[in-house]
Order: structure tokens, then sequence, then C-alpha cells
């Protein structure tokens, strides 16, 4: 049985009868019947590779002529050759005949003889056989062109791999190693049978699991950073079997085929630990620098060409105010730096006339602090060269204003020291004094006692020797006073009441002119223990006390006292406060210092509250001041219940009479 032959194409070519059975799809099994010169060239195409490639195979020839030249390369190729037609359709596997005769006859022989379940190609459609055979030869030479081109650029691309002082390895998406380089065998001491079929991770780290699963990153494993990034570069560290460490930096990129899809990864790498133990080494030296300046108590800057701060340590921070990054990031080095003397001091490093040449040395000058305050500094400078060429400056900063107090409280203390040769001076002359003049006063005083006694009958003549003697009294008092400075002499000791002391010195005052304005409030703790100690010298402290306030409230205020015992301290605490204005911060320091006195020439000689703190302090106490910004002093007076000093026996004069 045979199909309907196959309509002609709209060219208008013959048509080609075609039949096919149902054995349709299968490989070819082919007779071929007419052994002409069409037969022999199709023979000849057709050789085993490519019949194989077409799903082709030849069983058999039939044609009359025993010389026909397709008989005899048949024949050649050991193929079933015949004279009868009919002996073809007992090849097993028969299910196509080619006609080439061109006969009709021929054709319809086939037709008849032939099972409906073969199919029958005449001698048009085995035209287009050899075509389909010839694009098909095409192709193969195109693809083994191909092959050999490919192998040309395999065997190139290896070349250039090997040539590379990286290691390189290939990897597909399944993690098997498609190839590496001779850089990579010699490395890791391999030859190419060692990584064939084996996985990279086998290969590159001698693990036995993926690097993923050992907490290292795998990019095949995880494909989103390697999509987004295409090249990933990365440090990683290892541990030789010794424990020795080493770096290699891995560059990971990956392989794209022609429709754009990922196929491979390629691996770069090599062994960096040299570079990062350099590295390690400078970032150390880097941080210890760094470390060095930033703990620096002088202020370090270090500055290019154009004046940009570079460095700008901790010490210039708190000298001028200004953050690094306010200076670095914004600011000059004009900011704190008045320019014009800093290009002089530049052109001072570039002579030899204030130091070797491109230093400075110390200088003195100023700089602004961001609050526009001027800082006394020294300055040290050098030029920063690099291949003989300047590249910037670094400066030195020391902040003066130290030193210069120091220097200025050297000079204090110089002055002082020469007033306390002079307090000396007065204290050995005040001892001397009293010493000479002792027995004098007191022969003054018998016999003014003894005149007194003569004249008990002359009114007039008895006050006049009352006069005698208190003035005799008053030059006492002047060399007690003496006395008292120099420390000759303490006195004597006696038990007695603070309330009585307080009472004793206001009493002394509150009649007396310069008080009369002034209002005086009193706050006595009752019931306070008896206080040891010298009542005259603590008298003496107190009363001075009350006139300084008296003065500086110029005869006008309130005077508060108040005291008060502590008996977890064993101490009293007497407090003395005026409504004056107060006393200066700058001049607090100083009030205590002898001669120190704010008070005009000749009404003051700044011995009242030195003298009196050496009164407090010889009692074993402590004296202290406090005075707010809006005005008022109060003194602090801290006294022992016991006296700390050893009293002395006998008054320093005859006729001394402490009562």
């Amino acid at each position: 049985m045979t199909s309907p032959p196959v309509k002609s194409d709209p060219d208008g070519c013959d048509p080609v009868a075609l039949v096919r059975g149902k054995e349709a799809g299968q490989p070819l099994r082919v007779a071929i019947v007419g052994g002409g010169k069409a037969c022999y060239e199709l023979l000849k195409v057709l050789n085993a590779n490519r019949l194989s490639r077409l799903k082709m195979g030849i069983l058999g020839v039939a044609d009359t002529n025993p010389d026909a030249p397709g008989i005899r390369y048949a024949r050649e190729l050991g193929l079933f050759t015949t004279n009868d037609i009919r002996h073809l359709s007992g090849l097993e596997g028969l299910n196509l005949v080619i006609e080439l005769t061109g006969s009709a006859a021929v054709r319809e022989e086939i037709f008849r003889i032939m099972p409906p379940d073969i199919s029958i190609m005449d001698h048009m459609g085995s035209r287009l056989l050899w075509d389909i055979v010839q694009i098909e030869i095409e192709k193969f030479e195109l693809e083994r062109r191909h092959e050999k081109e490919e192998e040309r650029e395999r065997r190139y691309s290896q070349i250039i791999l090997d040539s590379l002082p990286y290691r390189i390895m290939v990897v597909n998406m399944d993690m098997t190693v498609e190839r590496v380089n001779q850089t990579f065998l010699q490395e890791f001491h391999l030859t190419q049978e060692d990584f064939l079929g084996r996985h990279c991770y086998e290969v590159r780290y001698g693990i036995e699991r993926p690097c993923g699963e050992m907490g290292n990153p795998c990019y095949l494993q995880d494909l989103k950073e390697m999509k987004e990034n295409k090249l990933i570069s990365t440090i990683r560290e290892f541990r030789s079997k010794n424990g020795e460490e080493y770096f290699d930096v891995i560059t990971t990129s990956p392989i794209y085929n022609e429709q754009g899809e990922m196929v491979q990864l390629l691996e770069a790498s090599r062994d960096v630990t040299q570079r990062i133990r350099l590295e390690r080494e400078a970032q150390k030296s880097n941080i210890f620098f760094q470390n060095v300046i930033q703990s620096a108590v002088d202020g370090i800057v270090v500055v290019d060409t154009r004046g940009n701060v570079l460095i700008f340590n901790e010490g210039m921070e708190n000298l001028t105010g200004y953050t690094r990054k306010e200076i670095m990031e914004e600011g000059h080095l004009s900011s704190f730096y008045n320019i014009d003397v800093a290009k002089e001091n530049m052109k001072k490093m570039r002579s030899n006339q204030y130091g070797p040449l491109g230093k400075l040395n110390p200088t003195s000058m100023s700089i602004t602090t961001k609050h526009g305050e001027e800082i006394p500094v020294t300055l040290s400078a050098s030029i920063i060269t690099i291949d003989g060429k300047e590249v910037g400056s670094v400066g030195v900063f020391t902040d003066m204003r130290e030193v210069l107090k120091m220097r200025k409280d050297l000079e204090e203390a110089h002055l002082q020291l020469v007033q306390s040769e002079k307090i000396a001076s007065v204290g050995r002359m005040a001892a001397g004094v009293a010493h000479e003049i002792n027995n004098p006063l007191a022969g003054v005083l018998i016999y003014a006692e003894l005149l007194k006694e003569k004249l008990s009958e002359d009114p007039q003549g008895q006050s006049d020797i009352q006069e005698v003697i208190d003035q005799t009294l008053r030059c006492k008092k002047i060399v007690a006073e003496l006395l008292e400075f120099s420390r000759q002499s303490i006195g004597q000791t006696s038990s007695f009441s603070l309330e009585y002391l307080i009472g004793q010195c206001l009493n002394l005052l509150v009649n007396q002119a310069f008080f009369h304005n002034i209002r005086i409030a009193t706050e006595i703790e009752p019931d306070m223990p008896e206080m040891a100690g010298d009542l005259g010298q603590l008298q003496q402290v107190f009363t001075n006390l009350f006139i300084n306030a008296a003065d500086a409230m110029e005869g006008k205020g309130l005077l508060t006292v108040t005291a008060g015992y502590q008996p977890e301290r064993s101490r009293f605490v007497i407090k003395v406060s005026d409504t004056g204005p107060g006393i200066p911060v700058e001049l607090r320091d100083k009030i205590f210092d002898i001669f120190f006195t704010t008070k005009p020439v000749g009404k003051g000689t700044g011995l009242g509250l030195s003298i009196t703190q050496n009164i407090v302090q010889l009692h074993g106490g402590t004296i202290s001041i406090e005075s707010p910004p809006g005005g008022g002093t109060t003194f602090l007076i801290e006294l022992p219940l016991e006296y700390m000093e050893a009293p002395t026996a006998e008054p320093v004069f005859v006729g001394l009479d402490e009562s």
C-alpha cells in the first residue's frame, strides 16, 4: 500500500513521491535500487560517521549490471548486492528503498514488490536526501573546524593561564574542577590527573565537605553576591601544619555562556603573606606613631605645603579648643596660626640662622583659640621633605601659660623671700628691743608706782603719774606685738569660754565711734565646753577680724558672728561675716601674705591677717575665707578643743598684768 504523492511546492517543482509506512520515525535501514554513478557518489558521501549522524544504515544495492560503479563500490564496502529487486525485500529491518534509476517501470516494480510497511523514495526524492547529506557534510566540516578552533583556543588559553604567576582554577557549577594552570599544580604539588573529576574544596583546601559547610564563603552555594558584584576579592587566612599563618588573596569571577548563563567560576589566588605581614608591621608602627603623637602633652600639627592640616593631636585640641574634625575637614592652619607669622617662620626654617637648615629652634609666639583668646606658646618646627622635595611641615606647640605663671610666681616668691628677710630682721630687732627696753620699762613702772604713792595727797600729780604708767604700758603692748609677730613668745594658756572670748572682743569695740552704725548679730551655741589657749592672742585674732570687717563695710552694715562645737571632730567652728563688697577672686590667695594690704599707704601694714593666721595655726587651727559673687566676706576659723602648743611659763615683761 502506498501513500498519496506529495503536492508540488509553489515554485512548481516536481512532486516527490514519498511513501511512508508505519515504521516512519525509526532509524532508516536503506536499500538502493540502481547501482549507477549516483549510487556510487551517494555511498561515498554516506560514510559510517555520517550515517550514524543521519540515523541511517545502507543494507544493500540492486542493479542488473554487475559492473555498475555503485555495485562494485558496495561490494568493496561489504554490502549486500543483487541483480534482482525482489531479493532486497528479504533484508532484515529494511524500511526504506531509494530508487535511483529514473525508470518509471522500475519504480512501478518496486511499488509492486515491496511490502506496504517499507517506504519508497524515487530518484526525485533522493535529490532531497542528497541535499540533506550535503548540508550534513557542511555542518560536519563546520563542527570539525569549530572543534579545532576551540581546541586551539583552549590550548592558547591554557598557555596564557600557565604563564600567569597566580594560581588559576576553573570550577564547574557542580563544584568539579575543570582546569588549573601550571602555577596551581606546582604550588600544590599536583599533576593534571590529581584534580580531574575532583571537587574544588578537595583540590584547593584538602577538605571533604564544601567550604560553605565548613564556615567559609562559597560563592557556588550562594550565587546572589556573585551575580550582583560580578567580581569578588577576599583575603583568607590559613595555618600550616606547624601552626604558621599565611594569607591568600582570592579573586572569584563568573564565566558565562553565549546565552548569558553562568556556567563556571574562575578563581585566581596568590600568596600575600609577606605583604600582609609588612602591612601589619606598618599598621603597628603607624598606630604607635599615632599614639605617641596623640598622647603628647604638647600640641603637634602636620600640614601640607598649602597649609591644609594633616595631623592635629589631642594636645592641640586642648590648646586651641578646635576638634580634629573641625580643623582637618573645614579648617586651615590660619584658623589658629597667624599666616604672616607662619610665612616668616618658613623663611627662618629655610635658612640656617635660626637652627639647622630645615628646622626652627624654639621660638616664642602666640596662637588664637576657637574663642579668640591669644595663647602664648613656644614653637619648634621642621620642614618635611621626600626625595628632596618639600611636602609639608610639622610644628610642636608648647603652652607657655603655666611656665609664665611659674615665672611670675617665682618672682613673687622672690619678693616674698625678700620681705621675709625683712620680717626676720624685724623679728630679731623686736626681740633685741624687747630685751633692751625690758628693764628700763620695768624701772619706769616701779618708780612711777612709787611716785604715785608719794603724791597721794596731790590729785593732779597722781593723774600725771597715771598717764606715765598708761603710756609705759602702751609701749609694752607695742613691743609685745612685735614679739608675737616674731614668735619670740607665745604667752600663757588657760581655759575659757568661747562665748566669753567673743564677748570681750565685741565689748571693747562696740562703744567706739567707728562701730556706731554697724549692727552686730551673734549666734553662740550654748553649753559648749571650755577651750584651752592663749586668751590674749585669740583676742587679738577676733579683734583684728572685727576691725577688718568694719573697715570693709566702711562703718555701716551687718557684722554676724556664729560659733558652735562639733563633738565628733572635737573642734570649735567660728564664722565672722560682713556685708562689705567682698574680696576679688584674684586677691583671695594673697590676703594672708605678709605685708599684703589693699588699704592706702599709712593706713595698713599688711601684718594683721598674717599675724591672725599665724596665731590660729599656732593653736592647731585653720582659717579660710568665703566670698560669694554677690558680695560679703566670711572668715571661717576652726580651733581644736585642746591647745596644741606648749605654753610659756613666765610673762615677757616685768609688771605685765594680763588681767
